[in-house]
């Protein structure tokens, strides 16, 4: 399973005198083959080949990078295996030994790309959407258990407890009737319990970072409170539905519950943000404040608009990252140029033990520079 810990020792074994190539492929389609993975690799391998032959390099650099090219082709051609993934994420550096293939459980765009370091932005992006949910459905009768990620459901479990149908009875002073009720309702508490028993005991098995819950309104209010603790602090919505919706109106729900979250989630950071940065000085906001305070490792979560990009320069001596500097103000060497300085911060964000949030563009981040960061300490 990816993971910002699997990000950040790919970056520490990345070599530095070698670069690295990155390859992503989309495998999302159901009509997905083999052969439509090497026409796609065979097209970008093309276009590189011919940058890397009119490149500056060394001679050392071009033959590691032909022999990533080759290794690439026969892991498609002959080791690639779907197996669910929705995508794929290879690694390789030939002049460094390094090679690492990633199945990935969400789609990402077809990409061939050489840099200094592994090129971690698609990664870092897919485990911001990367929230799984449980979708409970309860009624008098049965439930449904259903897992949501990255716009995939699966339906994991029915339960189906006999509980007795409301029924009327006559009897001397409606006794029986009454007892009848009872029973009845002592049933529905057991069934209510066994449900709350195996969500819990799916979220132990399953992992799952949101919990939603629904049924008719009249018995959601006796379902919840059976839930274990761990359970209602996942509790994101409520919905009134009936257990029996189809698949497909299943994950519509969840899905408009996790976009309307996601929504929240990125505003509420962004004002934090910014209250931070224009408050006690905890926030950094715009390019070349938030450069300033991964200089000086500051960062805690980097936050960017979704497909931010912006030239700048790196100083490989002293690890001085900036945007037009013709000169290091550190090391008084030579900085490189890159065609964008927001993946560097990415990445040195991750070394540096932070953690990165990309948001839409709908909040207001995009009015303050589309990229800020949340400090470990004022500035």
């Amino acid at each position: 399973m990816i993971s910002y810990e699997l990000v950040s020792n790919l970056l520490k074994r990345a070599g530095k005198d070698f670069p690295t190539t990155s390859l992503y492929l989309d495998l999302s389609s159901p009509k997905f083959t083999t052969k439509d993975a090497e026409i796609a690799l065979k097209g970008l391998i093309k276009d590189k080949k011919q940058e890397v032959e009119n490149s500056s390099f060394p001679r050392e650099t071009k033959l590691s990078l032909v022999e990533d090219f080759e290794k690439l082709s026969r892991y498609i051609t002959t080791e690639l295996e779907r197996k669910g993934a929705r995508g794929i994420a290879v690694f390789s550096s030939s002049g460094s030994k390094l090679w690492d293939a990633y199945p990935l459980p969400g789609a990402v765009s077809n990409l061939l790309f050489i840099d200094r370091a592994p090129y971690i932005r698609p990664f870092t992006m897919l485990l911001d959407q990367y929230k799984r949910y449980c979708t409970v459905l309860v009624d008098r009768e049965r439930a449904r258990v259903f897992t949501v990620c990255l716009g995939q459901i699966e339906d994991h479990s029915q339960i189906f407890d006999d509980v007795p149908a409301r029924v009327k009875a006559s009897g001397w002073g409606g006794y029986e009737e009454r007892r009848i009720e009872r029973h009845i309702e002592d049933h529905l508490r057991k069934h209510l319990k066994n449900v709350a028993d195996l969500t819990y005991e799916f979220l132990q098995n399953r992992k799952f970072d949101r919990l939603i819950i629904g049924g008719h309104v009249e018995i959601i209010p006796e379902f919840e409170p059976m839930l274990h603790s761990y359970l209602r602090e996942r509790i994101v919505a409520r919905i009134n539905v009936d257990s029996s919706i189809s698949l497909d109106e299943a994950l519509k729900r969840t899905m408009q519950i996790d976009k309307e979250m996601e929504e929240r989630s990125d505003a509420e950071l962004v004002r934090k943000l910014i209250e931070s940065a224009k408050g006690n000085g905890t926030g950094a906001l715009g390019l070349r404040a938030t450069l300033g305070a991964l200089r000086r490792n500051q960062i805690r979560t980097l936050v960017v608009e979704m497909g931010y990009m912006a030239e700048g320069v790196v100083c490989d001596g002293c690890a001085f990252f900036g945007i037009d500097e013709q000169e290091c103000p550190l090391c008084n060497g030579k900085p490189r140029k890159v065609a964008d300085v927001v993946e560097e911060a990415i990445r040195e964000t991750l070394r540096q033990s932070g953690s990165v949030v990309h948001v839409g563009s709908s909040t207001e981040l995009g009015k303050e520079g589309k990229i800020g960061a949340l400090l470990r300490y004022a500035l």
